[in-house]
């Protein structure tokens, strides 16, 4: 597929208000795309709504709600590319687990994923234009880093149930892609207390984002150099491995 082809294709983003989300809207819209984005506070989008009234719709719904998120769906009539862009991420402090935090991540990051998909799927079955579902995980899943037990849990748990679905949706014709980004300045990682390696705007990933897409790959990480790292630190027997990260852990 092509960016020209892309042109014209129906497609629902959540989490598309701000950091990659917003910037993966507006170059949906210069590829000619038709944009709905689901969020829970659509203020944001204000001034791009008024700019773009033919070619962008936004939808309130909390996508954790399941029943919140089958109502605004229903008020979707096609679907021809799916973008799980919405996320949520909480660190945990070294040798404590917060429980109501893990709760709150993976209330987002995997069951919300779920209930997009529940109300989503029926309609990108019926697409004529190569449906697509896109999940945006990450590369924390290359290796256990410090505080990110629940972040990297919910994103393991994303990438495993897409890359399942990608098979039990094979023969509806749906691709299912899988991208992993690296460090993106966002408002969530402007919390970050930590060194970022490689941090990229929001614009950058989002081109980075765009181009997995419009190439329908299965599975695409960035940037390289990171992804690259941390595949060979994975690779490192687990005692090695284990001592080094140690010595990256912030004592609480």
């Amino acid at each position: 597929m092509t960016q020209e082809t892309f042109s014209g294709r129906e497609v629902l983003i959540t989490g598309g208000t701000k950091g990659l989300g917003l910037a993966l809207v507006h170059q949906l819209i210069d590829h000619g795309c038709r944009v709905t984005v689901l969020a829970r506070h659509l203020e944001p989008l204000n001034d791009l709504l008024q700019a773009h009234q033919n070619s962008l719709r936004a939808i309130s719904a909390d996508i954790g709600d399941r029943k919140s998120v089958a109502a605004a769906l229903a008020e979707v009539d096609a679907i021809d590319t799916l973008i799980l862009n919405a996320g949520t991420c909480e660190y945990l402090t070294p040798g404590q687990v917060n429980a109501e935090a893990c709760e709150r991540v993976i209330d987002v990051n995997v069951l919300g994923a779920a209930n997009v998909l529940e109300s989503s799927l029926d309609k990108l079955a019926v697409s004529t234009r190569a449906p697509q579902v896109v999940g945006i995980s990450s590369l924390v899943t290359e290796m256990p880093l410090s505080r990110a037990e629940v972040y990297g849990a919910s994103k393991a748990a994303l990438d495993y149930f897409l890359e399942s679905l990608r098979v039990d949706v094979y023969h509806k014709g749906i691709d299912v892609t899988v991208i992993k980004p690296g460090f993106i300045k966002t408002p969530l990682t402007d919390k970050n207390d930590f060194p970022m390696p490689f941090l990229m705007s929001a614009e950058q990933a989002a081109s980075a984002v765009m181009k997995a897409i419009v190439q329908r790959r299965y599975l695409y990480k960035f940037p390289w150099q990171l992804a690259f790292s941390l595949r060979l630190g994975s690779l490192l027997p687990t005692g090695l491995q284990v001592k080094l990260l140690q010595k990256m852990v912030k004592r609480g």
